[in-house]
């Protein structure tokens, strides 16, 4: 079955930079690019972004529920402890930004890029990833409960740690990636591509006792 391709933000190539308070408009903000500013601010209701680009702000643990991001991007940014749960984001790219402990849970993340970023602890608990991909990210214990990977990649990315329990992994492929330890539920392993030193490694988490002559 051939997997559909990630379609990249469609962001004009020329946005005017403005200041986060004057890009806002009743919880909408469209067509702009905000740069080099720290952002506080706690959303009552949930915000909607379109064609974007953030680049080198500090989020300050925004706490941003139920919000939607379309064709948004977002460059050497900081989004630590950040709340998105339940917000839905199409055709967004990370960049080489900093998500230590964001909440995404809930979240439907489709057409979606993280690279270079540092996603530890960060929360994808019950969201869906639709045609998404995690690129030469650090994720450890990232947590991942009961997530739907659906045509999600992962490379060159470290997973040590990382929660996958009660998620399929079924059309994954973790081989071109690194960790020592991650959690799994082994009825939800059928389907999942792995290196032979991981196989090996899965093994022994289920208690086999693998014997080399």
């Amino acid at each position: 079955m051939k997997k559909t391709k990630r379609s990249a933000p469609s962001i004009p190539e020329e946005l005017e930079v403005v200041p986060f308070s004057s890009a806002m408009d009743d919880h909408y903000i469209s067509k702009c690019k905000i740069s080099q500013e720290t952002i506080d601010f706690e959303a009552q209701e949930g915000l909607r972004v379109d064609q974007v680009v953030f680049e080198n702000v500090n989020f300050a643990e925004a706490i941003w529920p139920r919000s939607e991001f379309v064709d948004a991007l977002f460059i050497n940014c900081d989004l630590s402890n950040a709340d998105f749960s339940r917000t839905v984001f199409h055709r967004t790219e990370f960049r080489n930004s900093k998500l230590v402990g964001t909440n995404f849970a809930e979240a439907g993340i489709r057409h979606t890029l993280f690279a270079d970023c540092v996603l530890n602890y960060a929360a994808f608990g019950f969201s869906l990833c639709n045609t998404s991909r995690f690129e030469g990210c650090s994720m450890r214990y990232a947590d991942f409960y009961e997530a739907e990977l659906k045509n999600t990649e992962f490379g060159r990315c470290d997973l040590n740690d990382v929660n996958f329990a009660e998620t399929g992994l079924s059309g994954v492929d973790l081989s071109g990636n690194s960790f020592e330890n991650i959690q799994v539920t082994v009825e939800k392993l059928a389907g999942c591509t792995v290196s032979p030193e991981q196989a090996m490694a899965f093994a022994r988490q289920m208690g086999l006792v693998i014997k080399e002559n």
